[in-house]
Formats: structure tokens, sequence, C-alpha cells
């Protein structure tokens, strides 16, 4: 028996969903917005591009002395680990618990590697 953290499941931003409430998450964002008072980014991916492009709000409350300042900067892409908290019609929101930057992302390798490993699934 496993008594460790639960791990989370590997999901594109568009994917969240299709992600019951309580789902631990794990997806890559592009900062659209970071309201301030409210301790929320707002993320976009916008992958498949044929899709209608979708919109995480992830709560990052819990995990602001960890984050530096450039990863809440508008344009900045990062990870995060979290639990799907609920679904609006325009917006999925998540309670982050991790958040750190994604570096130099190659998106079209990113995004490859995620698709094939649903097809492997």
């Amino acid at each position: 028996m496993n008594n460790g953290p639960v791990a989370s499941n590997l999901v594109l931003l568009a994917e969240l969903d299709k992600c019951a409430p309580g789902t631990k998450v794990r997806f890559l964002g592009c900062v659209d917005d970071y309201v301030v008072g409210r301790a929320t980014l707002r993320l976009k991916h916008n992958y498949p591009a044929s899709a209608t492009p979708k919109t995480a709000c992830v709560d990052i409350e819990h995990v602001l002395e960890s984050i530096k300042r450039y990863e809440v900067d508008v344009g900045s892409w990062i990870n995060v680990i979290g639990y799907v908290e609920r679904q609006t019609t325009r917006n999925i929101h998540v309670q982050a618990v991790a958040v750190w930057d994604a570096g130099n992302i190659d998106l079209d390798a990113y995004q490859n590697a995620i698709d094939k490993r649903k097809e492997a699934s």
C-alpha cells in the first residue's frame, strides 16, 4: 500500500473541463492576467488551435511565498500542479499546490508528447 501523495494527471489546459472536481492535475499555461487582490492567475494555452480557447483561473494563495515575481508576468509560461475546484461557463478553477517557471519551453514538443501519451493509454 502506497501512503505517498496522490499523483497528478498530466493534461492540457484545454482538457481541464473534462476533469472532475477534486482531480489533481498538472498542466502548462501562459499567464494572461494576474488579479493581485484575489491571488488568481488567468492562464491560457490555445491548443489545439482549432478548438475554442479555454481559460484556467488558478488560485495561487497557498503558494504565494514560493512564486517568483516573473512567474506572474503576463506572457510567462508556467507549470501548475493543483486540484480542479469547479467549472463555470467560461473558466475552469484550480487551486494550485505548486507553480514553477516552464523555462524556454518547446510548445510543439510538449503538445506532441501529451498527444502521444494519450494515444498510448
